[in-house]
This record gives C-alpha cells, structure tokens and sequence, in this order.
C-alpha cells in the first residue's frame, strides 16, 4: 500500500501500491461455470453468468464465483448495460491476473457490462466486487465522437457497496459510476457507503470513478495511469440540485499521466489532466446559493505525476499531504485544461462558498502560473504547503477571502 506522504521532497519515483493478491479459493458461492461459462475468450459467457447471478439471488447464495479463466460478452445488451447486478449478489474473481470480464469486440457505442435495472432492482445493496479484470476492449470498438457511456459497472441506488482488487480498463467511459443524475425529487436515488481500494484503473476515456449524489464514499490505494481521463482520475461531481454528492474521501493513491494522452477534449489534446475533480455544473445552485449538499470531502496523501486537483462550487473541503509532480511539455497541438497546480473556483456567480482548506502539500512544477489558487471562495486557508518550479508562483487569492500563511515558494 502507499505510505503517507511526509511535505518534504519526495523520492525520484514511487512504485505502483501494492494490490493486494487477494484470491476467491475455497468460497461458498455459484460457480459460473456449473452454470455453462467456458472461460475460453471464445465462447459467449453473458447468458452463464445472467444464469448464476439469477441462481444465486433465488437460493439465497450471496457470491457468484468466476474462476480463473478470460469470460467473453458477446451479448450487445440494451441500452443501460448487458448484465444486470441483483441485490445482495457479490461477484469475485481469483485476482485481476486470472479472472478476465471481456466485451466482445467490433460494436459501436457499446453498453456498459454490469449495470443496475432500478426498475426491476430499486437497490442494489451488500455486494461486494473482487478479484476481477474488467476489459472494455476499447480499440477493437466503434464510436460517436461525442459517445461517452461504456462503463464497467454502474449503480444508480444502494449502499454497502466495496470495490477491492480489480482492474478496469479500456472503457469509452468510466471505470465505476455511482449514483444517479437529474432527478426530479432529492436523491430519489443515491449510493451510501461505498469503497473503491486496491484497484488499477488503466486507459478510461472518461473518469475512472465517478461518484454522483453519493454520501460517504472511500476511495483509496489505487493506481489510475494510461490514456483517456476526459474528466479526471476521480470525478466527485454534482449535477443537478436534487442531489447530494458529500463526504467523499480520496487518499493514499497514485495518480501517473506521464505516460499516455488525454482524449481530444473541445478540440484540445490534454497532457495534463485533473487527478481529482470536485465540481457542481450545469444549472449551479437554486438562485445563485450554495447550500449544504456539496462537499465535506477529504483528498489526502495522494501522488499525482503530470495532474492537478480541481474544486469547483463545493464547500467544507481540504486538500491536504498530496504530493504533486509535474513536467511542462512543448509538445505540438497540446494545451492544458488548467495551470494551476490546486483550483478552487467559482464556475458561475455563487453565493456562499466557502471553507477550503488547502494544507501541507508538496508541488513541483514546471508549468506557468501558480501552484494554488482560490476564485471567489470566502473563509479558505493555504498553508505550510511547499510549491517549487522556475516558473511557478504561489498561492493567489482573487475575489477571495482567507488565512494564507507558513508556505515555501521556491523558483528553482
């Protein structure tokens, strides 16, 4: 796992976190292939496995075991998704390693894998995923330039939900999306208490987790690098105001954009993209007033490599022990979302944002521009943090109000 980051000069490189080798021997569960799985690559998989989770919920068997083997979706699905997750049902795997989910290859604008049918399943409650690679095949598909909605599992409503040694990778969306956007009625459908840990996130197009009107959500020793990242690493975001998107913590991760592009984002190509994106978008608040369902998250302790951290319309939020590292790149037709190295802003003209606290992080950077910045946020703090780069400045407040002491600027 990874070691809490001291504020002090960080080691040349760090290695990926140790996922953890956590197997599915010995468990008491359906075995999808005394269910007709081959676990070839070659023979269609989506009906066994349909046929095991259904196996499973009916006696009352709470994991759907897939032993080692590369389980090929042939199944195009509908438009939600292919395979529908049951309540109380877990799926586990023999490690990432072993265990392989595959789509099928050659289909245009796919559908995510698993996925949950709320009309039928209004809660997908206790499960827990392990031990399973999650392969979007994404080079062998097809798609709409603006086609963003391939994810490897999706959950609109439940709680109790763990994500543990897993991969996910090659999707034309997210790896992981929780919670549900655009209601009509507040959180009329919202996930609580979910964990993401130990995973790799690997080539996303659009964000390797998603967390949308959740509360409570643990995101922590994982190791997102590749391509893609349209959004971010991380996407804690709010859409809509009968949502409540709060106390989401995201530590302990590696975040490497080094190697690999982001996808072409309104005509840009993106080197350097957002680790962890905290926003409320679309219409904003109701009249302009921020209220009580944004924020309270907590991004600690992360290494992040060619990334930023970015705050938007949120309130009740630190950032605190991240180290983040960054290179400028004189590469042709590339631009950068943003420069600063930390952003806290305002999208629109809100009243009442306030209460960012930005502590003892370490940013070497070699962009223009400043390492942090707050844009009409009142009551923040920045301080003891250390920001190194020739070109980099300090902390700039505009429009701002707050404490902002104890910080080290280096232009060196």
């Amino acid at each position: 796992m990874l070691q809490l980051l001291a504020v002090q000069k960080p080691a040349a490189d760090q290695l990926k976190p140790n996922v953890v080798s956590a197997v599915a021997k010995d468990l008491d569960g359906i075995n999808v292939k005394d269910h007709g799985a081959k676990g070839d690559g070659i023979d269609d998989d989506t009906q066994a496995i349909k046929d095991a989770i259904v196996f499973a919920r009916a006696n009352n068997v709470s994991i759907v075991y897939l032993p080692e083997g590369r389980y090929l979706i042939k199944d195009a699905g509908t438009k939600p998704g292919v395979i529908k997750l049951a309540n109380g049902i877990s799926l586990a795997g023999d490690g990432p390693t072993k265990s392989h989910i595959v789509l099928s290859g050659g289909r245009k604008n796919p559908v995510s894998i698993f996925y949950q049918e709320w009309r039928e399943e209004p809660s997908v409650d206790n499960v827990t995923i392990r031990g399973i690679d999650f392969d979007g095949n994404l080079s062998r598909q097809k798609f709409d330039a603006e086609y963003q909605f391939c994810h490897a599992l999706s959950i609109n409503n439940g709680r109790n939900i763990e994500v543990e040694n897993c991969k996910f990778q090659g999707f034309r969306g997210d790896g992981l999306l929780f919670g549900d956007t655009f209601e009509q009625t507040l959180n009329a459908r919202i996930v609580s208490n979910v964990r993401v840990h130990d995973c790799e996130f690997y080539n996303i197009y659009r964000e390797g987790t998603m967390f949308c009107c959740v509360n409570g959500a643990w995101f922590y020793n994982n190791w997102i690098h590749g391509s893609g990242y349209l959004v971010g690493g991380v996407d804690i975001e709010r859409h809509s105001a009968n949502e409540t998107v709060t106390n989401v913590s995201v530590y302990n991760n590696l975040f490497d954009f080094r190697n690999g592009f982001g996808p072409v984002e309104r005509g840009r190509i993106i080197k350097y993209r957002r680790a962890v994106t905290i926003g409320y978008f679309y219409e904003g608040y109701c009249n302009g007033t921020a209220d009580s369902l944004s924020g309270h998250h907590n991004i600690h302790n992360n290494r992040i490599y060619q990334g930023q951290i970015d705050c938007f319309g949120h309130l009740n939020v630190k950032i605190s022990r991240n180290t983040i590292i960054n290179t400028f790149e004189k590469l042709k037709g590339v631009l950068h979302v943003s420069t600063p190295a930390i952003n806290v802003s305002d999208a629109r003209c809100t009243v009442g944002l306030k209460n960012v606290a930005i502590d003892s992080n370490y940013i070497r950077s070699a962009i223009p521009g400043n390492g942090i910045v707050f844009y009409k946020y009142k009551q923040v703090n920045a301080r003891y943090n250390i920001l190194k780069g020739k070109n980099l400045e300090g902390v700039m407040l505009i429009n701002s109000e707050g404490a902002v002491h104890s910080n080290i600027t280096q232009n060196n």
